[in-house]
């Protein structure tokens, strides 16, 4: 019964995240780089979210994922592979677009963002609190005032922070939401309809 308690794959992550950041030898070669992996250097899509600038960003974003991953994978492991995967993917479709002009994009914060929403909803859905809809105006502030400035107002880490990385990880989660709420909708009146 007490394994069920236990975060495994947000504990997992945390130890790849901490295993990438003090053994990779070469960390540039693991780097997200739209120019290298349009040339074939595929492992780039998931190791460059891996990879973080110094211990400051290591710490914050795995605390982020301790916080956020043990919540999601309280209510459902399932949720938490999609989540981190809509995350990535929608963190990775900004920097592979032309509207993005980064060379070298590192860390997890943009999935984050991903899983953030989600985390927040299913709170939400449980517990119809006001604490969990002022924590996400506190946090859509955050990434407004971060978006305008080109500063981040949490950290300071030795890596220039790119706050739209934050806004395509929201974009997923309402994504992962608006969709996972239309296929709930579409399954409640299936099933009316059918009755």
């Amino acid at each position: 019964m007490i394994k069920r308690n236990i975060p495994f794959l947000t504990l997992g992550l945390v130890a790849i995240l901490l295993g990438f950041y003090f053994l990779a030898p070469d960390k540039a070669l693991l780097f997200f780089s739209p120019t290298d992996i349009r040339a074939g250097e595929y492992w780039r899509l998931i190791t460059g979210h891996m990879m973080h600038a110094d211990a400051q960003h290591l710490i914050w974003n795995c605390l982020g994922l301790l916080i956020l991953g043990t919540l999601i994978e309280r209510f459902s492991r399932l949720d938490w592979w999609v989540t981190l995967l809509v995350g990535i993917s929608s963190v990775s479709i900004l920097l592979l677009s032309p509207y993005s002009h980064l060379d070298y994009y590192i860390g997890m914060s943009g999935a984050l963002n991903t899983m953030l929403l989600m985390a927040l909803w299913k709170e939400w859905r449980q517990n119809r609190s006001w604490w969990i809809v002022s924590i996400f105006f506190a946090c859509m502030a955050k990434v407004v005032i971060e978006v305008n400035t080109g500063e981040s107002i949490v950290t300071n880490i030795s890596w220039p922070p790119y706050a739209w990385a934050h806004v395509a990880g929201l974009l997923g989660g309402v994504f992962l939401l608006c969709s996972g709420e239309l296929a709930r909708t579409g399954t409640r009146s299936a099933l009316t309809t059918s009755c």
